[in-house]
């Protein structure tokens, strides 16, 4: 699996987010207080959503995922689709593991209950720093042993369960899909998208080969990093929490990992699609080179990022059908 340098310019309808911003100069992500963090990005994507319509499906219903003791609150969605039988999705939101939650990423959500036809899980993870490592993963696996559990009342075929994420959500992805395996368990597929899989990343190895990246920077991933691992920052390069450094990756589910060229996490998601295809397990590397780090939430501001967005759903609904579990009924 071959890697390209990154040469070709920022998408221009994303480029010009950027440079409002800086016109605007915007404080960094994880600056300042986390509930500061927090409200900047929901008055942000509130007031995007007032400009466009929300992504249409059959049916939306929270609900709390109980398992082993766990309670993690979750949003079902439902496609308009009538079949009985459809793929289910464990969706876990990004935002460095601080920021993010079902409601804020509805929209992207809603995106991927449309676009896959399939019923979405979308997972109200604790956020740090006031719940650190584990408790993101720990949810992350629950709400997903509880989807298996519950397949069928959801309305989904136990033969397609498959689990997304987006950045750190793509870390809580890949981690379950570990976990899960550990475990005797199968799943159809892996979306991993922008994933950051090691918390215990050069950061000054990436502020070398390129000083700035726009939407996420070297400094962010540190604060990420520092945020979420607390007083454990020592287990950083271990797994969990950092799927890169799992002892092996043999064995589980085909993924799908999507990569954008404006983004710190670029070769370190197209490293891990390379160790997961040397080890066996089918990889199909989605790279858009003219994309920044979320560009997968920005589908309603770019026709570039919808296109993109478009091909990721797409090709991880093949994915589903494709490599449905044959153990499962």
């Amino acid at each position: 699996m071959k890697t390209r340098t990154m040469s070709v310019p920022l998408d221009p309808e994303l480029a010009a987010i950027v440079a409002a911003m800086r016109e605007a100069r915007a404080p960094a992500p994880f600056s300042g207080p986390p509930e500061h963090a927090r409200e900047r990005m929901r008055s942000a994507i509130l007031a995007a959503r007032a400009r466009t319509p929300l992504p249409e499906v059959g049916a939306i219903e929270d609900g709390i995922a109980v398992h082993d003791g766990q309670r993690v609150p979750v949003r079902v969605y439902r496609p308009r689709t009538a079949s009985a039988m459809l793929a289910t999705v464990v969706f876990f939101h990004g935002g460095g593991f601080v920021l993010g939650s079902v409601e804020l990423m509805d929209d992207i959500a809603r995106k991927l209950c449309r676009d896959l036809d399939a019923v979405v899980v979308s997972v109200d993870y604790r956020l740090a720093p006031e719940h650190p490592f584990p408790a993101a993963h720990d949810d992350a696996l629950a709400a997903t042993s509880w989807a298996i559990r519950n397949v069928s009342a959801l309305g989904g075929d136990p033969a397609r369960i498959g689990v997304a994420g987006e950045s750190a959500g793509a870390n809580l992805a890949a981690s379950t899909a570990l976990l899960l395996r550990d475990q005797g368990e199968t799943l159809a597929a892996q979306l991993l998208i922008v994933p950051g899989v090691d918390l215990a990343r050069d950061t000054q190895k990436l502020e070398a080969a390129r000083g700035e990246f726009p939407m996420l920077s070297p400094t962010d991933l540190r604060d990420i990093s520092r945020l979420y691992m607390g007083e454990r920052a020592a287990l950083a390069g271990r797994f969990p929490p950092s799927p890169m450094h799992a002892v092996n990756v043999h064995r589980l589910p085909p993924a799908v990992v999507a990569v954008a060229g404006h983004d710190p996490l670029c070769e370190e998601g197209t490293r891990y699609a390379a160790r997961l295809e040397a080890a066996g397990v089918p990889v199909c590397l989605l790279r858009f080179d003219d994309m920044f780090h979320p560009f997968f939430g920005f589908f309603e501001a770019s026709a570039s990022a919808r296109r993109a967005n478009n091909a990721i759903c797409h090709t991880f609904k093949s994915w589903l059908h494709q490599h449905a579990s044959p153990t499962s009924t």
